[in-house]
């Protein structure tokens, strides 16, 4: 649950720090940037944990299926946030949600329930609200919004693809072999298609690439994927629907922008929605187990 949490608090900080990071640089450096200083960091940080890489086909199998989200999505979400929005970005990988019910139903046997559905809807619905006055695409064609869907596909796709090659290996290791995968992959993209070094960047745009190597791709990943394990996938794409809303609050409590009242009401839809999504899963007594590990910790 605490790896839960993470994640969510991770994910909500890291659209202010993709924009930061590429506005200067170009979208291709920032991306490519942070995944190779991700991968450079991941290994001390696996060696400190006691972890070691694992080369077996299973594993490689899934690393490649962790880079599906690491590298296809990730540089789909990069590219299109040049020409959208940021509510825009958030509500359309907000979908992420309902391709990965349907693909976790069709791949893995998971049980797509009526509540299950409907929460998402709810969720979904509340979240288009809190971006209502957002949503416009300002005469930029439809190819940024194809995008940002294709996105959330595969990072659906991702998530149960890990869960359904089931390696034998903790999440950690998963992580830094699928970003160390993305990271060889981004080199070579970068390199065909820009290859230019900056010669100016501000401390804001390598600070925001050094935060999003070391907690958005190291340690972020690594949650990520170990939370993947315990729980189930459903459930871990429900976290695309929660971290718009906290980023949204964050911006309001941080940099004073404006929170009008329909973004309140969207909240309110967003996290009954998300509550009746679980439906059968919530229960008292696991609630009650929750709340003693907090205390104990």
């Amino acid at each position: 649950m605490l790896a839960y949490v993470a994640v969510i608090v991770i994910w909500a900080t890291t659209p202010l720090g993709i924009q930061w990071s590429g506005a200067e640089v170009g979208f291709l450096f920032g991306v490519m940037a942070r995944m190779v200083l991700g991968a450079l960091v991941a290994i001390p940080v696996l060696r400190w944990l006691g972890l070691r890489m694992v080369y077996t086909p299973r594993a490689m199998l899934a690393y490649a299926a962790g880079s599906l989200a690491i590298f296809g999505g990730m540089l789909s979400t990069y590219w299109a946030a040049q020409y959208l929005p940021s509510g825009m970005v958030s509500v359309l990988f907000g979908t992420a949600p309902f391709f990965t019910s349907l693909l976790a139903a069709w791949w893995l046997g998971e049980r797509l329930t009526w509540y299950g559905v409907v929460g998402m809807l709810v969720a979904f619905g509340g979240l288009a609200l809190i971006f209502h006055d957002r949503l416009t695409l300002d005469g930029v064609g439809g190819l940024a919004v194809l995008a940002m869907l294709a996105s959330a596909l595969m990072h659906a796709a991702s998530t149960v693809l890990v869960k359904k090659v089931r390696a034998p290996i903790s999440g950690g290791v998963i992580s830094v072999g699928a970003l160390w995968l993305s990271a060889l992959l981004y080199v070579v993209v970068w390199w065909i298609f820009d290859g230019q070094w900056p010669e100016h960047a501000s401390l804001r745009t390598w600070g925001s690439i050094v935060y999003l190597a070391v907690f958005g791709s190291v340690f972020g990943f690594m949650l990520f994927f170990f939370a993947l394990q315990h729980l189930p996938a459903s459930l871990m794409g429900l976290i695309t629907l929660m971290a718009p809303v906290l980023a949204l609050w964050l911006g309001w409590v941080v940099q004073d922008e404006v929170l009008p009242p329909q973004a309140m009401l969207g909240t309110a839809l967003v996290l009954g929605g998300l509550l009746l999504a679980q439906g059968r899963d919530i229960q008292l007594g696991r609630i009650g187990a929750w709340v003693g590990m907090f205390r104990r910790w």
